[in-house]
């Protein structure tokens, strides 16, 4: 065989090597771009449905992780969750807006068994909604003899109102007082003064007779418990912000 022919097999062979690592290399390229595509899809669906469960509610979902293929080993740089409907332990959220940051999330739980649990929680944060109508509703189901009255939320103050039977006459009451924390995990309404068909009542009366009826938000009963850090007060809506608890 003469050399030109051997250098010609040498080169056919050397020509098909770098046809195949071509065709790998195209496929490889092509893995990734699939992925980068469809993981954000893929994850966000896996992530509602076991958001859902945890939740009781449905979910809008927005996250973010470069590459995309982050996402399928469960690494996001921020997620944002809003929910609305939630139920706190009885008090019903009108928005409850969960925003994590730098957060790992068990791929394995949630694809397989729909169970939504954190590695590594990062930073998650929750600012949760509860407009005063909801408020008054969970106040008549705390106590039920102010079964018709009203919680108002203005900026800054709120105040309960309705009326109380004195024999055959019914007392207009309102007691004026914050929402404010009580510990870490709860958030009471804290009576400031209170009037009775217009006249305000000595503060000591007013502490004797409401003692044994405390009012409060717990927030261990969220789906995901929470730890306060701060609770607002704004016109018709009470705002509360939290951290989720592992």
């Amino acid at each position: 065989m003469s050399l030109w022919n051997i250098h010609a097999i040498s080169l056919t062979a050397g020509g098909i090597a770098v046809k195949k690592v071509a065709i790998v290399l195209s496929i490889l390229l092509a893995f990734v771009v699939i992925a980068e595509l469809s993981a954000p899809r893929l994850i966000a669906r896996g992530l509602e449905i076991g958001l859902r469960r945890t939740l009781g509610a449905d979910v809008k979902i927005r996250l973010d992780a470069y590459p995309s293929l982050r996402l399928l080993l469960g690494q996001f740089e921020e997620l944002t969750v809003v929910a609305r409907g939630v139920d706190l332990g009885g008090l019903t959220a009108e928005e409850y807006a969960l925003a994590a940051e730098q957060v790992i999330v068990n791929l394995r739980q949630l694809l397989m068994r729909r169970e939504l649990r954190f590695v590594n929680q990062g930073r998650l944060t929750v600012q949760v909604t509860i407009a005063e109508g909801e408020l008054s509703n969970f106040l008549r189901g705390k106590i039920p003899v102010l079964k018709d009255w009203r919680v108002q939320i203005n900026a800054g103050s709120a105040v309960a109102i309705g009326k109380l039977p004195l024999q055959n006459i019914d007392l207009d009451v309102r007691v004026h007082g914050k929402f404010q924390a009580l510990g870490k995990e709860k958030i009471a309404f804290v009576p400031e003064r209170v009037e009775v068909q217009g006249v305000d009542l000595p503060a000591a009366l007013v502490q004797a007779l409401l003692q044994d009826n405390q009012f409060y938000i717990d927030l261990k009963a969220a789906p995901m418990p929470l730890e306060l850090i701060d609770v607002k007060m704004e016109p018709g809506k009470l705002v509360v912000r939290a951290r989720v608890l592992e």
